[in-house]
């Protein structure tokens, strides 16, 4: 059989719908059935104008609609701010037959040259102040706002529990999978379950709920145990493409599996919940058709008889997307029914395809030059074009330049080579909360664990641990610090500190905290194999890992669990006290000295000027940071500031680290901040590197051979001098290491630094 691939779908068996557009809504990201056969279109905008989210209802037997509300006419949205312009992938039914809903955002901000959400995030005028939960009655247009769940989260996906109390909802931002209790309103954060964005949701028969990562990584949830669970089943790309994998379509088949497919260059696989077997029936392009670069799906509906119809789009050269059919059940492979372009509308991706109770299927064109629209198609009617059928109107499009910006949008920490080290795809997510790296020689070492010490070897560009051990199985680590060359000393869950040989892969010493201490911060290690340790209540004491005794030092104490004492010799150390207040103190002598200046501060919240880092540069002068995440520097006679302010309107400086004697590399951020590293030196002042994100939406990340990676909290910082080598670690679940070599840090002189110099201050 001759497979004519240029044809399109007869249009005597469609009919077309075009869907409101006047405003510039360019796509439909939610498009459902409800259980009494209503269905429901939410219209959305992306890209280029600041729109917001409509939802219509659609009659299908006539294609006509009605218009539900405009979110803007039911939540207050700043004019400055970037609007809610998206429904996406979070419609569902509440037993009442009222929906349930949440906003998402790719909108740009009127002000803004392009969508940017992360560059924004924490821009209270100009960001997305977060994702609304509304629940809305069909019969009467009535929408009940919830509110926002999580502060300046977008929401990705959502999908009632079994218990119609529960929402549960992924978040774009962080990656997170969160559950709204929608009686109590309390907000359960389940952690990271993805690098960022996945949107997809699927249940099975029991209620439990499936999802999966950017990376094709698939997980459940099983409300029983309120737990989530790693499959340890992952996506397969026939051409091993890292692009988007994540799972994005599911249906139940009627023997009680899951069909689940991903994104790019997508196979179907077949997943057994209760045996969780996987059969994979292949990918889901045409077998006589191997595209050469990514495929993507768009949509996936199955009829009656369980016959699967779903989108398919290629990239080799331009081609609308084209309907395809696959018989999975009787072992048939997927059939081209043509292109979907009517009168020349040429579609370049359907983002949803439903069945109505009359077997017509109707599908969603998004994102293209005559979007958004509906084709309803009577596929009773449709076979593979053969060769006398007449080619389609093709109409080439080419989507405009959204990229106003261009690289300055950038990101991502720049350098000649970047590599990720997934550990959530060699362990448990658990165990994957990377508290320490160190790097030396060539390899880098991340210590992690939640019920042990677990303890990952890895070299500075492979995608695979080379080693995975447990080092120490009567605790967890609680804190961690380098404690020299091939050593890292921890504090552990059962009331120890351990010393781990890192090349041997041991504990070299062990010893017992008091009965009474209850420590809570390692800070750093002092002469004579001595460590400088803190406890709840703030309280200093000096630990001899040598003869194991414990020393309370007096005169000294930490004003918060986030003060961080900054070394200046073996004796002498400089950290905060009452609100703005330094101090130097003498660990031989036990005798405190305030500094006649202050830590800088913002008026009003001198409460905030805690030091949370430091380091001192060769030349003796001493580079801090604090909690407001002021940046300033100490000069080495201890008389004189300069202030080279914030990076961020929020977030803490920490885990200052040397480059060299005149530089420093820092993180900005706490655990709910987008984490940065920073760094600073004398000649080019306080400069913000990135994020440790290897997302490959621009030019620079796009073809580079390695694994996503996006770290929202950074746990931990090393750098390697001599190979060049920048070690970001991740502290949060589903963890990561990524490695840098040869990081573009600034030279020469920076233009338009200000700085304040302060006496006395």
């Amino acid at each position: 059989m001759k497979h004519n691939l240029l044809a399109g779908i007869p249009e005597a068996n469609t009919r077309y719908t075009q869907l409101p557009n006047e405003k510039g809504h360019n796509a439909v990201w939610d498009f459902v059935r409800s259980p009494d056969d209503r269905f429901y279109i939410s219209v959305c905008g992306e890209n280029e104008k600041p729109l917001t989210a409509l939802l219509y209802e659609y009659y299908p037997k006539t294609g006509e609609l009605r218009l539900i509300f405009d979110v803007a006419d039911v939540w207050i949205i700043d004019p400055a701010h970037m609007p809610p312009s998206k429904i996406h992938t979070s419609i569902d039914f509440l037993p009442d037959g009222r929906l349930i809903m949440a906003t998402h955002n790719t909108a740009p901000a009127p002000g803004h040259k392009q969508w940017m959400f992360e560059q924004h995030y924490e821009d209270p005028w100009e960001g997305y102040p977060g994702s609304i939960v509304m629940i809305v009655n069909p019969d009467t247009n009535e929408v009940q706002v919830r509110g926002i769940p999580v502060p300046r989260e977008s929401i990705y996906g959502g999908m009632l529990g079994n218990h119609p109390g529960y929402y549960y909802f992924l978040g774009y931002m962080r990656g997170h999978f969160y559950r709204l209790d929608l009686e109590t309103n309390e907000v359960k954060d389940y952690g990271k379950v993805s690098e960022y964005s996945s949107c997809r949701l699927a249940k099975d028969d029991k209620g439990r709920l499936y999802g999966s990562s950017f990376t094709g990584g698939i997980w459940r949830y099983d409300p029983e145990r309120d737990a989530i669970e790693d499959l340890k089943i992952r996506f397969m790309s026939p051409n091993g493409t890292k692009q988007r994998r994540q799972f994005i379509f599911a249906l139940r088949s009627p023997r009680g599996t899951l069909f689940m497919v991903d994104n790019m260059d997508g196979e179907m696989i077949e997943l057994h919940p209760e045996t969780l077997e996987v059969t994979r029936h292949g990918p889901v392009h045409l077998r006589h058709q191997i595209p050469k670069n990514p495929y993507g799906i768009g949509g996936l509906a199955a009829d009656g008889n369980f016959v699967l119809y779903y989108g398919l789009k290629t990239y080799d050269e331009y081609c609308p997307i084209r309907l395809v059919r696959w018989d999975i059940l009787s072992g048939g492979e997927p059939e081209n029914l043509g292109l979907i372009t009517p009168g020349g509308k040429d579609s370049q991706y359907i983002c949803e395809m439903l069945f109505d109770r009359d077997g017509w299927l109707h599908m969603v064109d998004v994102c293209g030059e005559f979007s958004p629209y509906v084709l309803a198609v009577d596929v009773n009617k449709l076979q593979p074009p053969g060769e006398d059928a007449p080619d389609a109107q093709i109409r080439p499009y080419t989507e405009p330049d959204y990229n106003g910006v261009g690289s300055p949008a950038f990101m991502h920490i720049a350098a000649e080579t970047v590599r990720t080290l997934p550990l959530h795809q060699y362990m448990d997510w658990k165990d994957t909360v990377v508290k320490h790296v160190h790097a030396m020689d060539g390899k880098v070492y991340a210590i992690s664990g939640k019920e042990s010490v677990y303890l990952i070897e890895s070299d500075y560009s492979g995608e695979e641990p080379k080693e995975i051990a447990v080092v120490y199985d009567e605790g967890a680590p609680v804190s961690c610090v380098d404690a020299g060359k091939n050593k890292a000393a921890l504090l552990t869950t059962d009331g120890s500190i351990v010393l781990i040989e890192l090349e041997r892969k041991r504990v070299g010493h062990r010893l017992k905290v008091p009965r009474g201490i209850e420590l809570v911060r390692l800070h750093f290690m002092l002469d004579g194999n001595k460590l400088l340790t803190s406890d709840y209540d703030g309280a200093v004491y000096v630990c001899d890992l040598g003869s194991s005794g414990f020393r309370m030092l007096q005169n000294i104490r930490m004003e918060t669990n986030d003060a961080e004492p900054v070394k200046l010799s073996d004796h002498r150390v400089l950290l905060s006290a009452k609100n703005d207040e330094m101090r130097i103190y003498d660990i031989s002598e036990m005798r405190s000295e305030t500094l006649a200046i202050r830590t800088p501060s913002i008026r009003g919240r001198a409460f905030r000027a805690t030091i949370t880092g430091g380091a001192v540069l060769g030349d003796g002068t001493i580079v801090l940071g604090t909690y407001d995440g002021m940046l300033f520097t100490l000069s080495s006679d201890l008389r004189r500031t300069t202030v080279y302010g914030r990076l961020h309107s929020s977030g803490q400086l920490r885990n200052f680290i040397k480059r060299n004697h005149d530089e420093v590399i820092g993180v900005h951020g706490g655990t709910k901040d987008a984490g940065h590293v920073f760094h600073f030196s004398r000649e080019c002042g306080f400069v913000d590197l990135g994020r440790p994100r290897v997302v490959k939406d621009n030019n620079e990340l796009r073809d580079m051979d390695t694994e996503w990676a996006n770290i929202h909290y950074i746990s931990s910082l090393a750098y390697v001098q001599e190979d060049e080598c920048l070690c970001v670690a991740s502290g949060e679940e589903y963890g990561c290491v990524v490695r840098y070599r040869e990081v573009a840090f600034p030279t020469g002189k920076a233009v338009g630094a200000e700085k304040v110099e302060r006496d006395g201050y």
